[in-house]
């Protein structure tokens, strides 16, 4: 039931990053919007669970996306690692913290990506067209970021409520 949510979760989050968002006209430079579900699964979720959906993750958007592949697959993986060493240390059920969190992994997904697309020679991008996208993808990750996770987390919860609901109501007496 778990990899039910997740994939549901995940494929959401795709095609509306894929679809959807570049759609909108006020929406310039949102941030990656499966980061949010890699976040949660690296701090919440055990590492058989989280680790092979977030690399079907990566290899999905790597093949919807038209960068380099790998790109994706890598900047998951990496970030995975990190928000899962960030929440051993710190409390990350503590929402401010999963913003910090979801910010660090912003602000490092882009600078992977603009070191990578940059030394491929696929696009040059100044600093301040960099600063600018960053701190735009941050100010959205400060809007919707919350809201991602706790929708998350909220969904999680309740298949694992009616999960055990199951169990029990078919159990014999």
């Amino acid at each position: 039931m778990n990899y039910f949510i997740y994939i549901t979760c995940g494929l959401f989050m795709v095609i509306c990053q894929t679809t959807v968002i570049p759609r909108l006209a006020f929406v310039g430079y949102l941030f990656d919007l499966v980061l949010p579900v890699v976040i949660y699964l690296a701090a919440f979720r055990p590492l058989r669970e989280a680790l092979p959906f977030t690399v079907f993750l990566g290899v999905l958007m790597d093949n919807l996306s038209g960068g380099p592949f790998g790109l994706y697959l890598t900047s998951y993986v990496w970030l995975f690692i990190a928000a899962r060493a960030a929440a051993t240390v710190v409390r990350a059920e503590n929402p401010i913290m999963i913003v910090l969190i979801l910010i660090g992994a912003v602000a490092t997904q882009n600078a992977l990506f603009f070191a990578i697309l940059g030394a491929s020679g696929l696009g040059y991008f100044s600093g301040s067209f960099a600063l600018r996208v960053v701190t735009e993808q941050i100010g959205w990750v400060l809007l919707v970021g919350p809201f991602l996770a706790w929708g998350i987390r909220a969904a999680h919860r309740y298949s694992s409520k009616r999960a055990r609901r199951t169990t029990i109501g078919s159990a014999p007496n």
